[in-house]
């Protein structure tokens, strides 16, 4: 699976055109068959950031989706209203593969997500995919929605390796850290004695309030 995600944020004094803007680019790929969706920062970004977030089950679907946008004149209104806004402040842009083993749900995750960049230490990228394999058990059996690994292609996390962890809604996450706590702290107490990787960024993501309503 592919997974592809733009990032924003909103000049200050633009609330209102810049979600527009971001539900108007949602809307025009739904309308040419693509899989996606908004998700919002709540905390570990310095601003506010909204996500827009595709789904393809390959690197052809990818292609395909995308070629095809660019060559449609609704696309193309929507991304130049974007680039000749005030409002919208571009922030990232990259692509990731979904590891196998992480691939049982082709979808995009419904509610909450908490994301973790790691970039693997020369050497111990073998250690680090089998770490998040031992975590997404520990974390599905705590009652987690999904678990998610993958392999980042360009932008700021560029050679990272994500771990996503999903929940239905806040109100499952909470439950879901406070069951886990010290099964989390054993495992990171564990892996911290030999560490594989490097953490780079936790972020909690949820649904947006205001875009699309």
């Amino acid at each position: 699976m592919i997974l592809s995600s733009n990032v924003f944020a909103a000049n200050p004094g633009h609330a209102n055109e810049f979600t527009e803007l971001m539900a108007n680019m949602v809307g025009v790929m739904h309308d040419h068959g693509v899989q996606a969706g908004i998700k919002v920062s709540i905390s570990g970004t310095s601003t506010t950031e909204v996500f827009i977030n595709s789904m393809f089950p390959n690197m052809t679907a990818f292609a395909e989706a995308t070629a095809n946008m660019r060559q449609s004149s609704t696309w193309v209104d929507a991304f130049m209203a974007l680039g000749n806004s005030a409002a919208a402040v571009p922030v990232d842009s990259f692509i990731a593969e979904v590891m196998p083993g992480f691939d049982e749900s082709p979808s995009l995750s419904e509610g909450v997500i908490m994301v973790n960049m790691w970039r693997p230490h020369p050497g111990r990228l073998a250690d680090l995919k089998a770490g998040m394999a031992i975590a997404k058990d520990m974390h599905m059996a705590h009652g987690a929605s999904a678990v998610r690994a993958y392999q980042v292609y360009g932008g700021r996390y560029n050679g990272c390796f994500g771990y996503n962890v999903s929940m239905v809604d806040m109100a499952a996450m909470g439950s879901w850290w406070d069951a886990g706590r010290e099964d989390n702290e054993k495992f990171f107490d564990e892996a911290g004695k030999d560490p594989s990787a490097e953490v780079q960024a936790q972020i909690i993501m949820d649904n947006p309030a205001v875009i699309g309503k």
